[in-house]
């Protein structure tokens, strides 16, 4: 089963507005903001948000994660946000301007990268086949990070010296402890189904990955666009987080390699709401 990916797409580069505006519309929609990040392990919520706000660059600011789609009105009153999201082979890509949602055809155009037309742009969004190769390297499955943190003690001790034979109980151990321990503000059914799913990459040769890929070629958005995925960057900010504050903190295994996937996890600002 293949992960869902969600983000949205800002053409502005005030972040701390942005992250203002994202929180703001969390609480005109009656969500409780938190910081999953602290030194004692946040409420679970039935229901959260969990986003992070990346660093603008050349000209956009990227947001990480699945919003209230009632959010995207609010936020879009003083700049456009395109949200895109591939949820196994399905694209779903959504413009909103103004507080109004808008036909990305013509919402978009101003934002075109040079060198590609309003052709190019229609045939991204609607073309049936496009036929885009990836690289071997994007085609590469990503793996499932777990923090270490939330394995229990007896495990991560065993966690280095594991062998194959014993890589099954370990999971059916691990399957039953995140079960009940999940990460920072997740919803425990969301997360836990995700886990024991595989939490595989998601699949961006099908149609609607294709379809988002042809997109983002048409628009001036970074090459990078959909880097760091949310796992990815949710783990390495915690992380860094907890060496920040305590700059000995032991490291697990993994740890050190999560941490260099996003070495800049800190320069993202989280914005977690829950109700």
């Amino acid at each position: 089963m293949a992960a869902s990916w969600t983000s949205l797409y800002f053409p502005c580069e005030d972040s701390t507005a942005l992250a203002t505006a994202l929180q703001e519309s969390l609480t005109a929609l009656g969500y409780t903001l938190y910081n999953p990040f602290g030194i004692l392990p946040g409420k679970a919520y039935p229901q959260s948000v969990r986003l992070f706000v990346a660093p603008p660059v050349n000209g956009w600011t990227r947001v990480i994660g699945e919003p209230d789609a009632r959010q995207l009105p609010l936020i879009s009153i003083t700049c456009l946000c395109l949200s895109a999201t591939l949820n196994g082979k399905e694209a779903r890509i959504e413009v909103y301007v103004d507080g109004e949602q808008a036909e990305p055809e013509t919402a978009l155009v101003p934002y075109l990268r040079d060198g590609r037309s309003e052709s190019d742009l229609h045939k991204a969004l609607y073309s049936a086949s496009l036929n885009l190769v990836e690289t071997e390297e994007t085609r590469q499955p990503q793996m499932l990070v777990v923090p270490v943190d939330d394995l229990p003690e007896d495990v991560r001790d065993m966690a280095g010296q594991v062998n194959p034979a014993q890589a099954q109980k370990l999971f059916e151990r691990l399957s039953g402890s995140l079960m009940k321990k999940v990460s920072p503000g997740g919803n425990v059914a969301d997360e836990a189904q995700a886990m024991l799913a595989g939490g595989s990459a998601p699949d961006w040769n099908s149609a609607g990955g294709q379809r988002i890929r042809a997109l983002m070629a048409c628009l001036s958005v970074p090459d990078d666009w959909r880097e760091p995925d949310f796992v990815t960057l949710r783990d390495a900010y915690q992380l860094h987080a907890r060496r920040q504050r305590k700059p000995d903190a032991r490291l697990y295994p993994g740890d050190a390699e999560a941490m260099q996937s996003v070495p800049d996890a800190l320069d993202y600002t989280p914005v977690y709401g829950g109700r």
